[in-house]
């Protein structure tokens, strides 16, 4: 078709001079035919031989005109005045029809990159268009445009309410909210908008699967329900020992020091509860980042386990640093370093029985090309069941309680500080009866520092 037009085009653009010279031509040709009459023939024959010019001019003129302004020929459109319509040609219909189409791929790509899913339905609950992610939901064959296979998918009440949109002379809105049968049982959320087309009635449906907000506000809730309680705990006791101590309910000056001892060592429980939860909400906000500098991991760990041996030889155990290989400096913050090790072997000290024994060993593991900390103990062990939720915030071991008190949030800070904010990895290995050992790794080169 853009063929034909430019052919067209071309031939009015080589035939517009012919007409446009030919009234010139026949112009020059009457005035030389009479100047040569007149100087070869007699003197009784110019009058005639000027006449005939004349009318040849007249002839000239009117031709002219016509070829300029004429509305019989098809190029006088290239020629009429400005204040004529002028016809559109090919070329336009063309390039319009070429940006719409431009457009209208633009925005399937647009609801095809979306994740959630999106269809068009119209008033017969028809599917006019689907994209990617509601393919996907609805199964290829269900998708099909101009059959109701996907519409029929949604709950009783759900196509009732959008074929009650597809009703309305004005744009409205609904939301549902109901767990997805089938396949892809979960929560998702339903917002369905009339898409008012020359009144045909169509609704544009999204569909969004919120499991991931719910979990959010699953944990959120746990979080706090669980925070709560461990708070309560210490402030109960507090406030039973302060009352004792003001009533003066005690017999000699030792209890009321014991009294004192259990108010300080509640406060500090809880003092420890609230710096724990405080750190883990700033690195899980992104607000705490790591101060990397070049740390030796075997000096550091030297320095924790002569810290922690008062501690071991109250308890009659044997506390030692028993190995450690060459090239353990890595780019780590010291500070969060010192905190991780100081809680694993705090750990293990408490849950060692009198008498046992803890090792720490430092290992540069060449091949992954990352330092390895371990802490050995010949404790009471972990259930395997219990495992994988050992590093979850207020988690504590059944039947462990009696045994150390704690906040459960200890391991949970330790694995936010090697994982995200020193790219590690941190975890345990465990058998009831036998001992446990604690571990984690720093790459040795700062391949991933994220503050989370």
């Amino acid at each position: 078709m853009q063929g034909d037009s430019s052919t067209m085009r071309r031939g009015k653009r080589a035939t517009a001079p012919t007409a446009t010279r030919a009234p010139y031509v026949t112009i020059a040709l009457a005035i030389v035919a009479a100047a040569l009459l007149a100087h070869f023939g007699d003197a009784s024959m110019a009058p005639w031989l000027m006449g005939a010019a004349a009318a040849a001019l007249g002839a000239a003129v009117v031709l002219l005109q016509t070829t300029r302004f004429g509305t019989s020929d098809e190029n006088s459109y290239a020629t009429a005045p400005a204040a004529l319509t002028v016809r559109p040609s090919d070329a336009e219909v063309i390039l319009k029809a070429r940006a719409v189409e431009l457009r209208a791929e633009e925005r399937t790509k647009l609801l095809d990159a979306l994740t959630d899913a999106v269809i068009l339905v119209d008033a017969h609950g028809e599917t006019r268009f689907a994209n990617e992610a509601a393919v996907e939901r609805f199964g290829e064959e269900n998708a099909v445009l101009g059959t109701r296979r996907a519409f029929d998918q949604f709950p009783a009440h759900v196509r009732r309410g959008v074929l009650g949109l597809a009703e309305c002379d004005d744009a409205a809105r609904r939301r549902f909210e109901f767990d997805w049968q089938g396949d892809r049982h979960a929560p998702v959320v339903v917002h369905a908008t009339r898409a008012d087309s020359h009144r045909q009635g169509f609704v544009a449906i999204l569909i969004r699967d919120v499991r991931v907000e719910r979990e959010a506000d699953r944990m959120k809730t746990e979080f706090v329900s669980k925070a709560s309680h461990e708070l309560r705990t210490p402030l109960s006791s507090l406030r039973a020992y302060a009352e004792l101590v003001v009533d003066r309910e005690y017999s000699n000056e030792d209890e009321h020091d014991r009294f004192l001892r259990v108010i300080l060592s509640e406060a500090d429980r809880l003092s420890r509860l609230v710096d724990h939860m405080l750190d883990i909400s700033r690195i899980e906000s992104g607000i705490a980042r790591a101060d990397l500098t070049d740390t030796d991991v075997a000096a550091l760990c030297r320095v924790c386990v002569d810290e922690q041996q008062g501690e071991a030889k109250r308890r009659g155990i044997s506390l030692a640093l028993t190995r450690t290989t060459p090239g353990t400096r890595v780019p780590a913050d010291g500070g969060l370093l010192k905190q991780v090790v100081l809680n694993l072997v705090s750990n293990a000290l408490k849950y060692t029985p009198d008498g046992g024994r803890v090792e720490v060993e430092v290992d540069f593991d060449a091949l992954a090309r990352e330092v390895v900390v371990s802490v050995r103990d010949n404790g009471l062990g972990i259930p395997a069941d219990a495992l994988p939720q050992l590093f979850g915030k207020f988690y504590r071991v059944a039947g462990h309680e009696k045994v150390a008190k704690g906040t459960g949030l200890g391991l949970n800070l330790c694995r936010n500080i090697v994982e995200e904010m020193h790219g590690g990895k941190i975890g345990v290995d465990s058998e009831v009866g036998r001992g446990s050992r604690f571990w984690f790794a720093i790459p040795a080169e700062a391949t991933l520092r994220k503050a989370a």
